[in-house]
């Protein structure tokens, strides 16, 4: 995978806490490989959807659960739209990368 994934989640879905599942689940994926700095899952700042955004290094790590949650190819969001869920200090540069 080397495009952005998102994956919606119903309200019954975050009422049942599958969204703690994913983060969970994404969390242990992601300590497995140490902390890579460019991978990282996101919520999107809209708090009336339940949409989950993984980079394309998070999605090329977690396919296998991305394929179980019914991810999606998305565009690259902006990080003004997004809220750091997992992922290392240094992910805005690592992912979004300033412009020279």
């Amino acid at each position: 995978m080397t495009s952005w994934q998102r994956i919606i989640l119903s309200d019954e879905d975050v009422i049942a806490r599958k969204h703690m599942e994913l983060q969970q689940a994404f969390e242990t994926i992601f300590l497995a490989h140490r902390w890579p700095s460019d991978a990282a899952m996101f919520s999107g700042v809209d708090t009336l959807t339940h949409d989950f955004y993984f980079s394309p290094a998070a999605a090329r790590m977690a396919k296998d659960l991305l394929k179980y949650y019914s991810a999606s190819p998305c565009p690259a969001p902006s990080p003004t739209d997004l809220v750091l869920l997992i992922g290392t200090p240094t992910w805005k540069d690592s992912i979004f990368p300033p412009e020279p």
